[in-house]
């Protein structure tokens, strides 16, 4: 920095030991600095220290500015531009920043000061909520914090997060809820959040003593006591006088030059910051207790202290033990979600699946038929046709065991209870047959009859099943009647085993 001779390194490593120092110094003095390769303009040496150091050493050269410097400012977007060449720049990059007006250092200077109390009026209202229960709100549960802070707020007396969230589902539907406005913190200002407490090293103002404190005079004697000589030593070799110096180290109680002068540096409008402290008060010593009543009242306040600290780890083992439920709770309403959503994909890649090898098995069914057409020169025979001749050919158990189990492909789904009264009932006649083989009754079934009707004969394969069993079928009597003398209780008892099979997978 010109004039001032300290240096900004990008990597953030001083040039100099007495960089804190300067930095107070620059505070103190106002000083505005400004980037020599892109104008920007910053108001302390932090920012400007973070400009070099995300830009490299080509920008850690910069340059003191006066208040009434000129910068431009954008109408629509309030953004700021610091030549003319970057206003020109940022119109043609953002359509919607058309309208610029000229303004000065000060004017930046101000509205920064305007966003700074803002921020700090804001950050004050988050901090005055139980932190713990906005974390449960705002982590766990989801909600907004702003949300969340003005339930607890609003709940403070009741002090749940129950209450809490049930404020939140009585004012989701609210515009600015999730805003925290001027008029909402002007509207809480006369609350806990803007009570103002007294400054603890405030002086203490003494009715029956007048303020004859004249510009020039020392710090009274038991301030001069209380000021550590080194750190007083040190701010008076940076150009403060020793009262501004004793003063400024009092009030930041010793903890540093950097402290002190930040103090002088916030306090240089002050209207009393040329005149010296007060005199201290003289508190009246408390009455000196005896042995006995100190050590009895030692021990009330530690059984006071205990019990107190008692009460606060029930409080927040039960607080502990209520978060850790409702984590569980969420964590198996997410897994089981994550369940239903990995069943979806399974069952859409199953379909999709399905749809490919069916049009696979199409495509190949297709190409069987040209092949056919072109060695016979006629179209091939119907599917079913081809199927049932190749059936005919099998062995009679073959022949039993492919109509059962078409029957259970094309009704299981469609009709399971018909399916097994049918299954049932065959199971009957087989069961006649081969336990009665020479009996006539059992070796007619009749077309007509209402069990038959009802049972069998709505049944695609049934009748053809019983074909293979024997029977044939003779319109001109409506009855299906046992071919043979004698049936064959070998493919019977076959029969039994595969219609007692199915009806246990049904």
């Amino acid at each position: 920095v010109h004039r001032t001779g300290l240096i900004l390194h990008p990597l953030g490593r001083p040039g100099t030991g007495r960089v804190a120092g300067l930095r107070a110094a620059m505070a103190a003095s106002k000083m505005i600095l400004k980037c020599s390769k892109t104008g920007r303009v910053f108001f302390s040496t932090e920012e400007a220290q973070e400009h070099a150091e995300a830009f490299g050493a080509a920008y850690a050269n910069f340059e003191e500015v006066a208040m009434d410097s000129k910068v431009w400012v954008c109408v629509e977007t309030g953004r700021p531009a610091y030549t003319e060449a970057e206003v020109q720049r940022i119109k043609q990059r953002d359509p919607e920043s058309k309208t610029f007006e000229e303004r000065t250092v000060e004017y930046l200077l101000e509205l920064q000061r305007e966003k700074e109390k803002a921020s700090r009026r804001k950050n004050k209202f988050l901090e005055s909520v139980d932190q713990k229960k906005l974390e449960a709100l705002s982590t766990v549960k989801g909600h907004h914090r702003v949300r969340a802070a003005k339930a607890l707020h609003f709940t403070r007396e009741k002090g749940t997060l129950e209450a809490a969230e049930a404020w939140l589902a009585e004012h989701a539907n609210e515009p600015d809820v999730e805003k925290l406005t001027d008029e909402f913190l002007d509207s809480i200002a006369e609350g806990s959040l803007d009570v103002e407490m007294a400054d603890a090293n405030a002086d203490v103002a003494m009715a029956d003593v007048p303020d004859d404190r004249k510009a020039g005079d020392p710090n009274p004697p038991e301030i001069k006591e209380k000021v550590n000589q080194e750190l007083l030593k040190q701010v008076i070799e940076m150009g403060f006088s020793e009262m501004k110096a004793e003063k400024a180290l009092f009030k930041t109680d010793n903890a540093g030059v950097e402290f002190a002068v930040n103090w002088l540096a916030e306090h240089a409008e002050d209207a009393d910051i040329e005149l010296p402290l007060k005199p201290q008060p003289v508190v009246p010593a408390k009455p000196k207790m005896s042995k006995e009543e100190a050590e009895a009242k030692a021990i009330e306040l530690q059984k006071k202290l205990r019990a107190k600290k008692a009460e606060e780890e029930k409080l927040s083992e039960k607080e502990k033990e209520r978060m850790r439920i409702e984590s569980t709770k969420m964590m198996v309403e997410a897994s089981e979600k994550l369940k239903e959503e990995e069943r979806k994909r399974a069952i859409e890649q199953m379909r999709r699946e399905k749809e490919e090898h069916d049009a696979a098995r199409k495509a190949l069914k297709e190409q069987m038929r040209l092949d056919y057409i072109e060695r016979f020169g006629k179209e091939p025979p119907p599917e079913e046709e081809a199927v049932e001749q190749s059936i005919k050919e099998k062995s009679s158990k073959d022949q039993v065991a492919y109509y059962l189990s078409k029957m259970k492909k094309q009704y299981k789904d469609t009709d399971s209870a018909g399916l097994k009264t049918c299954l049932s009932t065959l199971r009957v006649y087989v069961k006649n047959l081969q336990d009665n083989p020479q009996d006539p009754k059992f070796k007619k079934l009749k077309l007509d009859n209402k069990a038959f009707q009802t049972r069998i004969a709505p049944y695609e394969g049934a009748i053809d099943f019983l074909e293979v069993m024997g029977f044939d079928k003779k319109e001109e009597d409506g009855v299906l009647e046992q071919r043979k003398s004698v049936p064959d209780g070998w493919l019977c008892g076959n029969a039994i085993k595969f219609i007692d099979l199915i009806l246990g997978q049904l």
